[in-house]
């Protein structure tokens, strides 16, 4: 007879798993060649999945790169982790500072007429925390799935309380370390077919630590993408007699959804001409896509799907060359937080 895994094995495997995704995470983000643009495109990413979660998409229009990869988005983006997603807040604050976790929440302190009030939102995170400072002991990456689902149940903003849990949760656990910016955990339900919104105990738990996994998967499976076109636009440009900024181009169209001459000009200081010949050039060569369909105005992309289909048997990363060809600077260091 074969034997049947038990519930604490599926358990232990499925944290193992987790784990290892986020430390591979880690591992990358300190040696892949495409690290800053694969930050950047996972922090658009993550924000992506926690707007469709809260029934606001996000248009790739709306979303904004700064010059050193910090993204932000437009006042048309209404989605309540607009203003938490990659923002820090320490962990002792989000169990024991109600109005710490509220500002981080992007709560109006001025909510409409009919909704909460701030007391009656604080009051609310009150009973969360009592609730939570009475849960039995457990790994974090656990501890935030049981965190989430003690918000769900007092739902102390009265409005986006959904969402506000995955970013609670995953602050707990994933967000810990390098990995995530508050929306892991929320790609990797949001690609789950298992209602876990209704799963309590250890099937949530086994539910969470496998979206955890899979969201990390597709942050590893963006990195693959991106260093495959690197490697594809580093024989281009290597091949160039006089490439000028053509590599900083493409670095800029890697980190972005949409670029146009006008974010080329700002970000680089060239003129409009400089830097519609560089795109066009990038264009000609296949190593862009012009997106608009205008005559004038053109917005372009790199011709890579960045969806969230898994690629097929990933292998192991040999990065020295395509490294000392993007980068300019040194490693990332990163180090997690006390568990």
């Amino acid at each position: 007879m074969i034997a049947m895994a038990s519930p604490d094995h599926d358990m232990l495997l499925a944290y193992a798993q987790a784990q290892a995704a986020i430390e591979r995470i880690e591992e990358r983000r300190r040696l892949s060649p495409v690290r800053h643009p694969w930050r950047t495109r996972c922090l658009i990413v993550e924000r992506q999945a926690l707007a469709r979660i809260d029934g606001q998409a996000l248009d790739d229009l709306d979303i904004e790169v700064g010059a050193r990869g910090a993204v932000s988005t437009s006042p048309f983006d209404l989605s309540a982790a607009r203003d938490s997603i990659g923002t820090a807040i320490s962990l002792g604050a989000l169990v024991q500072d109600g109005p710490a976790l509220l500002r981080w929440l992007g709560q109006d302190p001025h909510p409409p007429t009919g909704g909460r009030t701030i007391g009656d939102q604080l009051m609310a995170i009150e009973r969360w925390q009592r609730d939570a400072r009475a849960l039995p002991p457990s790994p974090p990456l656990l501890h935030g799935a049981d965190l989430a689902r003690l918000w769900r149940h007092h739902a102390p903003l009265g409005r986006s309380d959904l969402v506000a849990s995955l970013l609670i949760g995953d602050r707990w656990g994933p967000g810990r370390w390098d990995g995530s910016a508050g929306g892991m955990t929320a790609m990797g339900l949001e690609r789950s077919h298992a209602p876990w919104l209704l799963a309590e105990g250890d099937e949530l738990s086994l539910l969470w630590l496998k979206a955890i996994a899979a969201g990390a998967r597709v942050q590893l499976d963006l990195e693959m993408r991106l260093r495959g076109y690197a490697k594809r636009a580093m024989g281009h440009v290597a091949g160039r007699r006089r490439p000028g900024k053509l590599k900083d181009v493409l670095l800029l169209a890697m980190a972005r959804p949409r670029l146009t001459s006008r974010q080329v000009t700002a970000a680089l200081g060239l003129t409009s001409a400089g830097a519609i010949k560089l795109l066009t050039i990038a264009s000609d060569l296949g190593l862009l896509i012009e997106q608009s369909g205008q005559a004038s105005y053109r917005s372009y992309a790199i011709p890579v799907s960045l969806s969230y289909s898994p690629l097929p048997s990933p292998t192991q990363p040999q990065d020295w060359h395509e490294d000392e060809f993007w980068s300019s600077d040194g490693k990332n260091e990163t180090s997690p937080e006390p568990l």
